[in-house]
């Protein structure tokens, strides 16, 4: 019978929740690399024998990929740079060439990355392809299962480089990567402080798109025109105008991959037509703000966003009732999924990899929270459980059938 895993990276481990495909009854891992961070983790069931890959970063030992072929149990770790000390016993020493950044990039030394932000496998079509995006944002290529890694020049040396967040891209990141599945050719990522671009020959060439994403709903546009205004110093001259538009995360509609969705810092938005175009499909939610969307697999049709409050003193969380909305008409309309979901006097929030879908019928979608708590809902956000445990902040959630 399969199994359903709820993969969650957070600031202090990962952790594997179980179960059945009912998803009632769930069970949870021992912490997997205490005291690393996992900004992202991902399934891989393109081969007989299922992975997971981590974005696994540590303060001391550096930044790694890490990957499970045994779900869950044992992990390799992929970095020249890091060194295990010897109390860490359990754990596989088989380690290869990580990703590296060229001398060149940023007057930093060869090989030295900061984080390691999303790893994600390719297409179905090219087993062992896996993508690995990192800070100073950086796009990487493995064709063996992770084991090695190349550079992707053509984003890598962008022209636009040096705009990405006024350093040149040094504390700026590549995140929400995605190859569309009707053409391993066509790539979209996004770079954080910097907008978002697609490739259609394979990484060679890359095109910014998400510059035609124009804040229309009225509460944004109005603080948007008021920042550009009273802090000119936001937009300054020489600075990539599509930096302060940038998508906080970005999901390819597996029902119809040629539209894009996008939870913007100003709104949320929706494309039809592979990003040439945008809709503000903002009016309706309670906020413009927020960080993660999951949309759903198979019809009905299901975005799922957490909006946050926005102010000029940087609050950011769900103001007193922690909400999960849902449209099902492509944006017109927004629904609060609040049955199961902690409120009154809540206040937490949920960072860009924490929200997912997991493709069952009825659609499960999961959410985890910057207070270390994941919650669950097998009926498409209907109702919700909380998952065992009270994590360290969660980073990410990723859901997946083996």
């Amino acid at each position: 019978m399969p199994r359903v895993m709820v993969l969650v990276g957070t600031k202090k481990a990962g952790f594997v929740y179980t179960s059945d495909v009912k998803r009632q009854n769930w069970e949870i891992s021992e912490p997997i690399l205490p005291g690393w961070s996992f900004f992202h983790m991902s399934a891989d069931t393109r081969d007989s024998k299922p992975r997971m890959y981590a974005a696994a970063n540590h303060w001391a030992w550096g930044p790694s990929v890490a990957k499970s072929d045994d779900l869950g149990k044992t992990w390799d770790y992929n970095s020249k740079d890091l060194a295990f000390p010897p109390e860490m016993k359990g754990y596989k020493e088989n380690r290869s060439a990580p990703p590296g950044v060229p001398g060149d990039w940023d007057n930093t030394p060869a090989g030295v990355i900061g984080n390691i932000w999303n790893v994600q496998a390719g297409h179905e079509s090219e087993p062992g392809v896996v993508f690995a995006g990192v800070q100073p944002a950086g796009l990487f290529r493995s064709e063996d299962w992770g084991q090695s890694w190349r550079p992707v020049e053509g984003i890598n040396r962008h022209p636009s480089r040096q705009y990405w967040s006024g350093t040149g891209g040094g504390d700026s990141c590549i995140h929400s990567i995605h190859v569309h599945p009707d053409d391993p050719k066509r790539i979209f990522l996004c770079v954080g402080s910097g907008g978002s671009y697609k490739s259609n020959d394979n990484g060679e060439t890359w095109e910014l798109f998400s510059q035609n994403a124009i804040v229309t709903n009225p509460i944004g546009k109005k603080l948007l025109t008021e920042l550009v205004q009273e802090m000119p110093e936001a937009l300054p001259a020489g600075r990539d105008p599509a930096a302060i538009d940038e998508l906080h995360r970005m999901r390819l509609d597996p029902k119809n991959p040629d539209r894009i969705w996008g939870q913007a810092h100003f709104g949320v938005f929706r494309s039809e037509d592979a990003g040439d175009t945008w809709e503000d499909v903002t009016v309706g939610l309670p906020s413009f703000h927020g960080f993660p969307i999951a949309v759903t697999h198979h019809p009905p049709d299901g975005v799922f966003v957490v909006p946050l409050d926005y102010g000029q003193d940087n609050f950011r969380v769900a103001l007193g009732q922690f909400a999960v909305y849902r449209t099902q008409d492509g944006g017109k309309s927004w629904q609060a999924l609040t049955k199961g979901l902690p409120g009154p006097n809540d206040y937490q929030s949920v960072y860009r990899e924490g929200l997912d879908t997991d493709g069952l019928d009825p659609e499960g979608v999961y959410v985890g929270t910057s207070n270390g708590e994941v919650y669950a809902s097998a009926d498409g956000g209907e109702a919700w459980q909380r998952l065992p445990g009270t994590l360290p902040p969660v980073l990410s959630v990723t859901a997946a059938v083996f």
